[in-house]
């Protein structure tokens, strides 16, 4: 199924055949959503504005935020059904992904780039199956590399795509150590878009008054989702199972301590709750607030469509996150906002400790709430960390560089597939869909016997079965218990309950 808008040029070899030298790049970005992913969007119209290329979107509906921005600036869209990727839908996943081969032949594209894995579960065995020239995948962060189900689908799939694109130096180094060679690698940040988020010219949200605060409150902001408690599996990582994976409880605890020495102190939690787990989770770290008697100081701002102009107010700008790609740090920054940031994932990228903010421990309200009044105590260095950090994010994680390094990716890795042989081949998919049947069988079985079936199925059923073994012995030897002595039906119960 697919919703199109302004068709650009399809079908036909790749653009550097002789007599097709002149046609656009074609590229799709794959994303299993509706809603977030500003990254993508800014990409892929970028990617058409700045540099001529023919850009289409994969998502995974018809409404949404992500598809009003891509049907309001012209970008085609299709629609595929990623579904949930649970391994109890393996035959309507099989079928998803030729339906997406089928797309990807059709539209005959250049470039196929999936981001965030449930994407690319999906999306980098059907541009295999297509024959796409050049077939990539962005990797998020390091949240799926470090869990063992996903790490070790990742680790046996990687090959399918032609490069992987790992968007920090901690899934960089993951990556290498899963064996994977530094020619398959290109590092690539996700990034903002520098015009929006530049303090010259975003003025206030004036959010003191907004909120009736003094004006002379230190505001302390973080802006992230209230993301639920991650359940305890083997797609989660270790350390992160059963906990909320941005730290919003951290930050609460942290508070305090900062308020013992800055009373005037607010802080701002900007951001709503991810689905309905979301909304109930940022309800229990609400009523966690009240039990710690810190409403007054504490404040749940919400959703806010300008966090620019919000960023802007703050004198400390906060990411607590337990496991994170780059977080909302790139935006803080560009806004010269100074930053406090866990030392975890790509966050010690874009801060840089003593340079453009703090770094601390994570799961350490101690350590956080360090960190926020050492530049509190300081605020002349903590303005001249913000300017640091906005000059770094100009040079290094501006979208203005991330869609330079794509085009210069994209045009590098097509002239060379181009150069080997001539891609859409059918011969080619059909013999690849055949090498594909033993192989999805082999993920299937280990997925749903070795992932899911033994360790979580298994011992449910072991427990279903020794409760009926034991109402059946009690069944059967029900006549004999007129004459059992109490002492051993105790021992019967205590051994089979």
């Amino acid at each position: 199924m697919s919703h199109l808008f302004e068709h650009g040029e399809s079908g036909g070899p790749p653009f550097s055949d002789h007599k097709h030298a002149s046609r656009k790049i074609k590229v799709c970005h794959v994303v299993a959503t509706t809603e977030g992913a500003p990254w993508m969007f800014e990409q892929l119209r970028d990617l058409r504005d700045r540099h001529g290329m023919d850009v289409h979107a994969v998502v995974s509906g018809q409404e949404g935020g992500l598809v009003n921005k891509l049907r309001a600036a012209g970008i085609p869209y299709h629609v595929s059904d990623f579904g949930s990727g649970a391994p109890q839908r393996v035959v309507g996943m099989v079928l998803a992904i030729l339906k997406l081969a089928l797309l990807f032949r059709r539209e005959r594209f250049d470039v196929v780039q999936t981001h965030i894995f449930l994407s690319m579960l999906m999306g980098r065995p059907a541009a295999w199956l297509a024959d796409v020239p050049v077939r990539l995948a962005m990797i998020a962060g390091p949240f799926h590399l470090e869990a063992h189900t996903s790490r070790w689908i990742e680790r046996s799939t990687y090959w399918m795509d032609t490069t992987l694109i790992p968007s920090c130096e901690k899934s960089l180094q993951l990556c290498r150590a899963m064996g994977i060679r530094d020619e398959r690698l290109s590092l690539i940040h996700y990034s903002v878009d520098e015009e929006k988020f530049d303090p010259a010219l975003t003025p206030p949200a004036n959010i003191r008054v907004e909120l009736g605060l003094p004006p002379d409150a230190p505001l302390i902001c973080m802006v992230a989702f209230f993301y639920p408690p991650l359940p305890s599996n083997s797609w989660i990582p270790a350390d992160v199972r059963g906990r909320a994976v941005k730290g919003h409880e951290d930050l609460v605890r942290a508070a305090p301590a900062i308020l013992s020495e800055f009373p005037k102190a607010k802080f701002l939690l900007v951001g709503s709750g991810w689905g309905p787990q979301g909304e109930a989770y940022m309800e229990e770290v609400k009523e966690f607030v009240r039990r710690m008697n810190l409403q007054e100081s504490i404040i749940f701002v919400g959703y806010r469509a300008d966090v620019n102009n919000v960023l802007r107010e703050a004198d400390v700008a906060v990411q607590a996150s337990l496991n994170e790609n780059l977080g909302g740090t790139i935006e803080a920054l560009m806004m010269e906002r100074p930053m406090v940031a866990t030392r975890v994932g790509g966050m010690v990228d874009s801060v840089l400790d003593g340079e453009t903010g703090v770094l601390v421990k994570a799961s350490s309200p101690d350590d956080l709430a360090r960190g926020i009044i050492e530049l509190l105590r300081d605020p002349e260095r903590a303005r001249a960390m913000g300017r640091s950090g906005r000059k770094l994010m100009l040079e290094q994680f501006s979208l203005r560089k991330t869609v330079s390094d794509f085009e210069q990716l994209y045009s590098e890795l097509l002239r060379r597939e181009t150069q080997r042989r001539r891609h859409y081949s059918l011969l080619i998919s059909l013999y690849r869909l055949m090498l594909a049947m033993p192989i999805f069988f082999y993920f299937s079985t280990r997925l749903i016997l070795m992932d899911m079936f033994f360790p979580v199925y298994l011992p449910n059923y072991l427990s279903r079965i020794k409760h009926l073994i034991w109402r059946l012995l009690s069944f059967a030897l029900a006549p004999l218990a007129k004459i059992t002595p109490q002492w051993a039906k105790r021992m019967l119960r205590a051994r089979y309950d």
